[in-house]
C-alpha cells in the first residue's frame, strides 16, 4: 500500500467519524428543540431552531456522509462535515448576541 492510499484511508476515516458526531449533535440538537417543554411565547423559536439546524445538516453533514460512504471527493466530504459544527457554532453565537 503507497503512502497517498493510506492516507487516503486515514481522511476517510476521519470523515466518518466527523460525520458521526455531526449527527448525533443534529439528533440531540433537533430532539432537544422540537420535544421542548417551552411556553407558548417561545415555542415558534425553539422549532424555527430546530428547522435551522436541520437545514444546515442537509446541506453540511448528510452530503458528507453521502460523499464518503460512496468513496468519492474525500476531501470535499471532510470539508463538508467540519463546516457543521462551524456553522452552528456560528450560528449560536449569532444568537445569543442578538437575544443578548
Amino acid at each position: 500500500m503507497t503512502f497517498s492510499g493510506l492516507a487516503c484511508m486515514k481522511l476517510r476515516t476521519a470523515t466518518i467519524i466527523v460525520c458521526l458526531v455531526d449527527a448525533a449533535a443534529w439528533a440531540l440538537v433537533a430532539i432537544a428543540t422540537f420535544m421542548s417543554g417551552s411556553d407558548a411565547a417561545t415555542k415558534g423559536l425553539d422549532e424555527g431552531a430546530g428547522l435551522i439546524v436541520t437545514a444546515l445538516f442537509l446541506v453540511t453533514g448528510a452530503p458528507a456522509l453521502a460523499l464518503v460512504l460512496l468513496g468519492r471527493a474525500p476531501i470535499t466530504a471532510l470539508t463538508l462535515a467540519l463546516a457543521f459544527p462551524t456553522a452552528f457554532a456560528a450560528l449560536f453565537v449569532a444568537a445569543v448576541i442578538a437575544f443578548a
